[in-house]
């Protein structure tokens, strides 16, 4: 890595994370708030116990940024794996091109194959340049994302407001869960924890969620869209049951960006929405070590929502 004085250090090293403000809008666009950050880490269970990132360091400012996680995943033989998680990679635009980005990522990697970690998985997009560079690394494609799209046609009938703030039963929640998603590999390991931590952040949105008996939706409304963040359902009928009820609540169009689960995916073919069976978006995974291949221990039936997004 070039430039004078550069160095690497934690995200959990780092003093002043206001440093973090002008990187993280100059390359997402995103509002980074370190008050709001510094609560998450210390109830993410992805993030708690890691180094939560590696920051290039230079003249007392942060010019580079790859964040990691610890992600549980559940493998083939029923197995609980840990694997590495990288996100939020990120460069101020005085200093790309100058290696800041790769050499951070080879810092994760090197955390990673510290705890014995086999895989290693970022979210990405093949819209982007940034996916040749990850597949130069060593990335390839783990899963695609079958999405569904669907334009309601409405009266101008007014939606029911809802009084109060909605509480979740997070016991019911993670039975369901649990239930569905039994025999399922990929980022399917949670708890109740998870769950509130979602609530925190915002990715879960309890006044717009829908619970029923056997399935529940989590759901986020922009404007005159709803969002599917995880729909999850035993049977095809629960299925449909419950995206009755999402397009009660949505005012024009729904969008529901990963469909992993086929029983979902039929329902909305049965239902009339538009429906892709590939994406831009992609999940991708890097070996660690030879030993095993990405179907060796997931399988070709890998689960991650939007509830998983890192």
């Amino acid at each position: 890595m070039s430039g004078i004085g550069m160095h690497i250090i934690t995200y959990k090293e780092l003093r002043l994370k206001n440093e973090f403000v002008p990187l993280m809008d100059q390359a997402f666009s995103w509002p980074f708030n370190p008050q709001k950050r510094e609560k998450i880490i210390k109830i993410d269970p992805r993030l708690k116990d890691s180094p939560v990132g590696y920051c290039a360091v230079e003249n007392n400012q942060v010019v580079g940024f790859v964040g990691v996680m610890d992600l549980a995943t559940r493998t083939l033989d029923g197995s609980i794996e840990l694997a590495g998680g990288i996100h939020g990679v990120a460069t101020l635009p005085n200093h790309a091109r100058k290696g800041i980005s790769t050499t951070l990522i080879q810092r994760a990697h090197q955390y990673f194959q510290e705890q014995g970690y086999r895989f290693s998985f970022l979210n990405t997009s093949k819209y982007l340049i940034a996916f040749a560079y990850y597949q130069k690394l060593g990335y390839k494609i783990a899963i695609e994302f079958p999405s569904a799209y669907k334009i309601l046609q409405k009266t101008n009938e007014s939606k029911t407001a809802e009084n109060g703030k909605k509480r979740l039963d997070w016991e019911k929640i993670l039975e369901i869960y649990n239930q569905c998603s039994a025999k399922k590999t990929g980022f399917v390991v949670r708890d109740k924890g998870y769950f509130k931590m979602l609530e925190k952040s915002g990715d879960i949105q309890p006044e717009t969620s829908i619970i029923t008996k056997m399935g529940y939706v989590f759901l986020k409304e922009r404007k005159e869209t709803i969002l599917v963040q995880e729909i999850i359902s035993p049977t095809i009928d629960e299925a449909n049951k419950l995206i009755d009820e999402v397009e009660k609540k949505a005012q024009t169009i729904v969008i529901d960006r990963v469909v992993l689960d086929n029983k979902i995916f039929q329902a909305y073919q049965s239902r009339g929405y538009m429906v892709l069976n590939r994406s831009y978006g992609v999940l991708m995974v890097k070996p660690l070590r030879k030993s095993a291949t990405f179907q060796q221990v997931y399988g070709d039936k890998f689960y991650r929502s939007e509830a998983d997004d890192f």
